[in-house]
């Protein structure tokens, strides 16, 4: 990085002592660390979770701290409030004559662009860089002519133990946040459907809960699955991997996303990952190389999918296999000598 003695600002919400316990940690998280293990000093904002303190965190470092960087980062997801917040972060860092480089997360983002594309070709022109990390925004975006770079979210594989399973059982784990575009529903039914031909049936649903736990558990007690069926809540990266490690199967549910990065940790510990095929999860994974996909809400399809690879153990050592490859695009090294360049390249 040419401009070595200038640190970069990157916004986002970060984990801290005090909310660890209640968010997932996120890619703006993740990058921040992946710069600062290759000695590249960063500020990051905010830690803050009520929005009003996010906000006036963000806004009150971008200027307080205005003399200590060159370039800032700023993500850009599919909610209004995460609109309002880019577009006020990086209106006030042109002003103030930064570098932006705009990251575009937001699995909604394409289906939002067709309903008000000015608004969001607006933010875009305010950016000098605006980077994808997946295939599917990027292909998004540039149909509306948009210039992007393909920037893939970084996993430490090194922090990633790979599980070589030999057999697959109907031990399934899904982890999100417990809400609606996560379709936490549909993993309880298929549930359902499998624990009715396999006495064994287990699942693990992680994630905070935003008020739909008790729905969840009432309609697992329906389908008389409740007693097969953890709630852990939140969990830790260390929780993560012990349940990789007793568990043999990643669902996905979800009616909306990008590139989760779930998924490349998943394929690094070695569970065959099996979800809907919707938004940008299609170019992560590739359906019978490395994973399978189902279609949103199709129950049975995917109670079938979990079943061929229970019922076929090399098809199950196939994918993990292939998604063990796969993730190591996602790996430290290859995603830093990326930034490197575009640093590079807004410092010149």
């Amino acid at each position: 990085m040419k401009n070595a003695s200038k640190k970069i600002l990157i916004v986002g919400l970060f984990l801290s002592e005090k909310n660890r316990s209640i968010i997932m940690r996120t890619a703006a998280d993740q990058l921040a660390e992946l710069l600062q293990n290759n000695q590249v000093e960063t500020i990051t904002v905010s830690d803050q979770l009520g929005k009003v303190g996010r906000f006036t965190d963000t806004v009150g470092t971008i200027y307080s701290r205005r003399k200590e960087y060159d370039i800032a980062i700023v993500p850009l997801y599919g909610g209004i409030m995460s609109y309002v917040w880019e577009a006020v972060s990086t209106t006030l860092l042109k002003w103030l004559g930064k570098k932006v480089i705009l990251i575009i997360h937001g699995g909604s983002i394409p289906e939002r662009m067709k309903q008000s594309p000015g608004k969001y070709l607006k933010s875009f022109k305010r950016a000098d860089v605006i980077v994808c990390p997946s295939a599917f925004i990027q292909t998004v975006l540039k149909d509306y002519g948009v210039k992007n770079i393909l920037i893939e979210n970084v996993v430490q594989l090194k922090e990633y133990s790979f599980q070589h399973k030999t057999s697959f059982r109907p031990a399934l784990f899904w982890m999100r946040t417990l809400e609606d575009i996560y379709n936490p529903q549909m993993a309880i039914r298929v549930a359902g459907i499998l624990a009715k031909k396999y006495p064994d049936f287990k699942m693990v649903m992680a994630g905070y809960d935003r008020g739909m736990l008790q729905g969840l558990k009432e309609l697992a007690a329906r389908l008389d699955v409740l007693d097969k069926i953890e709630f852990p809540g939140y969990i830790t990266q260390q929780q993560k991997a012990q349940y990789a490690a007793t568990l043999d199967i990643y669902v996905c549910t979800n009616l909306i996303d990008n590139a989760p990065v779930t998924f490349i940790e998943m394929m690094a510990m070695g569970l065959p990952v099996i979800s809907t095929n919707v938004g940008g999860i299609p170019f992560l994974v590739k359906d019978g190389i490395n994973g399978l996909l189902v279609s949103p809400n199709d129950d049975e399809a995917m109670a079938a999918a979990i079943d061929s690879i229970v019922q076929n153990n090399q098809k199950g050592i196939q994918l993990a296999k292939n998604g063990l490859e796969f993730s190591k695009q996602f790996d430290a090294e290859p995603v830093m000598k990326k930034w490197l360049k575009v640093f590079d390249e807004l410092s010149a």
